[in-house]
């Protein structure tokens, strides 16, 4: 394979995440070359409130881009394209004339507004936020969590009097203050996370903006994700040659990042929570089941294609509950010393620490370990864990078109063997993870090297082909049995709060 590329052009990918970030260097091959990763704290103020500090987060950032420089011994001078990607709808405001945030970021997780959220649901405005955002209403999107912040804190709320406020997800924090200030945007995938943007116009829609009480003027300009003009150039000392070509949610780059370019083509990432979303093609799906419709990235020519999407709040974190919260483990080597796939449970952990996204939209829901008798263990507990994920995927793609081809799977859970092959067999679907086990940061990447013109689409194509392929061994009848339970489990733990 003959590549299309310029002498020594580097691509820096940042991949801005919910419990840390990391940035990665690929030279013209498409090959990574240098990463660096950073964790940055989780703020729990009281219940239902998760925050990070976003002057951590970008001082983290900066961190990483240099630091993954350096292990790729290159020169930042070298750096031509920078793509981001971030945490969505965790939600940031500033003040633009010292850059100073007003509060916390607050984080997707966070369930602060939930009686909000069932007043809204109530109103005349829930079937046309459906209607225009292709959203669910939800403590999940970010236009509840502004209001929040503009009814709670002072300071942000007189600044938008002044037009002295901005406000965003992640990506609009990064790129402004990367840019020195110079550029305040977004891009169609972030937005359309707001539950503010019209999914077919990609623009702030005018009567949402009146009905959440946001002015326009505090919102960033909504660009296309992949751009060849780019979002700025970098003002970071030796970076001068750097323009931000790409900016992607995390889940809308990993879709990328798998090449999932076809109409029908599915990816599940599994990081903190599960994300599945399917490109459905250039055109908006107009689903009426509990799944929403999505920007899946913006194209170079301004056109959008779409994704259906379902999440759930718990995934990996399943286990950092198991070890830090309950301390029942030591670690992940030993927790998985206790699975055993042949072993018979009759345990249910339903993982609803905060409440239920997809397909339930339920956040007054709470966890549950259900079915436990005089003989239950530890292994009881780890085969419900593993299985607790693979269900909450296999409830979601119940309401999925069918996906073409295999599914590509990726995300930290994804390199646990027993995982994927469970995972497999519940679906009964056939799983494909690549080598490339970083799809987010790798998305972003491609993205922003394909916008720049250092590789062209047939190169991106070709990158990191081989990996694992986890076939469906499962005896269906027992496993239909299994999801029967599972969702009785699943109905028990709804409405707890109501």
């Amino acid at each position: 394979m003959k590549l299309t590329i310029m002498r020594r052009a580097l691509v820096a990918a940042i991949d801005q995440g919910t419990t840390g970030t990391r940035c990665a260097v690929f030279d013209g091959s498409g090959k990574m070359i240098g990463w660096a990763y950073k964790k940055h704290k989780q703020i729990y103020p009281q219940e239902k409130f998760v925050e990070h500090d976003p002057i951590e987060i970008l001082n983290n950032v900066r961190f990483v881009l240099k630091q993954a420089v350096r292990n790729a011994k290159a020169d930042p001078k070298e750096i031509a394209s920078i793509g981001i990607t971030n945490q969505r709808e965790t939600v940031v405001a500033w003040n633009k004339r010292n850059g100073k945030p007003f509060y916390n970021a607050i984080v997707w997780q966070d369930t602060r507004t939930d009686r909000y959220v069932s007043e809204i649901k109530q109103e005349k405005i829930a079937s046309y936020i459906r209607k225009k955002t292709g959203l669910k209403i939800s403590t999940y999107f970010s236009a509840p969590k502004i209001r929040w912040l503009k009814d709670n804190n002072v300071k942000f709320r007189d600044a938008l009097k002044t037009n002295e406020a901005l406000v965003g997800n992640i990506d609009s924090w990064l790129i402004w203050n990367l840019t020195g200030g110079e550029s305040f945007h977004t891009d169609y995938t972030n937005a359309s996370r707001t539950m503010l943007m019209d999914l077919e116009k990609h623009r702030w829609d005018s009567d949402l903006l009146d009905f959440f009480d946001i002015p326009e003027g505090s919102l960033p300009e909504i660009g296309t994700s992949l751009s060849k003009e780019g979002f700025g150039k970098l003002k970071e000392k030796g970076f001068q040659n750097a323009v931000i070509n790409s900016d992607l949610g995390d889940q809308q780059a990993a879709l990328f990042g798998e090449r999932c370019f076809s109409e029908g083509d599915t990816k599940i990432t599994y990081g903190t929570g599960s994300f599945i979303l399917q490109n459905v093609g250039k055109r908006v799906s107009k689903s009426e089941t509990n799944l929403i419709s999505t920007c899946a990235y913006g194209n170079v020519d301004g056109t959008c294609n779409y994704a259906l999407e379902g999440s759930t709040r718990v995934a990996g974190n399943i286990f950092g509950w198991l070890i830090d919260k309950v301390n029942m483990f030591r670690s992940m080597e030993e927790i998985e010393s206790y699975f055993d796939r042949k072993y018979e449970s009759s345990v249910y952990f339903v993982p609803a620490f905060g409440g239920l996204l997809a397909p339930y939209w339920d956040a007054s829901a709470r966890g549950l370990i259900i079915g436990l008798n005089d003989n239950s263990s530890k292994k009881d507990v780890v085969k419900a864990a593993y299985e607790a994920i693979c269900m909450q995927v296999s409830d979601i793609f119940d309401l999925l078109r069918p996906a073409k081809n295999e599914i590509k799977v990726d995300g930290g859970v994804s390199v646990n063997d027993d995982i994927m092959q469970m995972q497999a067999d519940v679906l009964g679907r056939k799983l494909f993870r690549s080598d490339m086990r970083e799809s987010t940061v790798f998305g972003a990447a491609i993205a922003a090297g394909f916008s720049a013109g250092i590789w062209t689409f047939d190169d991106i194509k070709q990158f990191y082909r081989s990996g694992k392929l986890f076939y469906p061994e499962g005896n269906e009848e027992e496993i239909n049995q299994r999801k029967k339970y599972w969702k009785k489990a699943v109905e028990r733990s709804l409405y707890w709060l109501d």
